[in-house]
């Protein structure tokens, strides 16, 4: 999970606060209304609350779809680890939770996405797998796992513990 004031919670907050500065600025200069005053009570507003705010209800609202997913493990299998995920199904990231078993991937959507359901991916299955950094290299996410079958691209919180573990059960990979 996202940790409030870690570095996705600023990457969030701004990632919404500078733009509604710049469209509300934008706003005020067509309006005939810009000055500096204008200018500052933006800034403030927008990227010193309206940011950090929206970035915090995201937090809280992934923390509570997380809990109420509940993914069931087979019987003959330990869970190791849950993490926070999207799994890209065509073009939509659907929004879920991963768990790392000692046989299997296991991922399950929460409610609110257009495409649902579970996926389960048997560790035996996996070739190798592939990171790549996003936002330039400043989210350490995404990660596909590679079958013979297909390809699932999967952006993981605590994606580094998820591929340490998964190391330690195929170590072919």
């Amino acid at each position: 999970m996202i940790k409030m004031f870690s570095k996705e919670f600023w990457i969030t907050a701004m990632g919404f606060g500078i733009p509604m500065w710049i469209i509300m600025t934008l706003f005020y200069g067509v309006t005939d209304e810009f000055s500096l005053k204008a200018l500052l009570i933006n800034f403030v507003a927008f990227l010193i609350i309206a940011g950090p705010l929206f970035a915090t209800l995201m937090i809280l609202f992934a923390r509570y779809s997380f809990k109420k997913i509940t993914i069931t493990i087979p019987e003959n299998e330990t869970l190791i680890k849950e993490f926070g995920a999207n799994l890209f199904r065509g073009k939509e990231g659907v929004g879920g939770k991963i768990a790392l078993t000692d046989k299997s991937v296991l991922f399950k959507s929460h409610k609110i996405n257009i495409q649902t359901g579970e996926t389960v991916i048997k560790i035996e299955d996996i070739i190798s797998y592939e990171v790549k950094n996003r936002l330039f290299n400043l989210l350490k996410n995404d990660v596909t796992l590679k079958t013979t079958e297909k390809d699932y691209r999967f952006i993981i919180q605590g994606r580094d513990e998820f591929i340490t573990e998964l190391k330690k059960l195929n170590n072919s990979i």
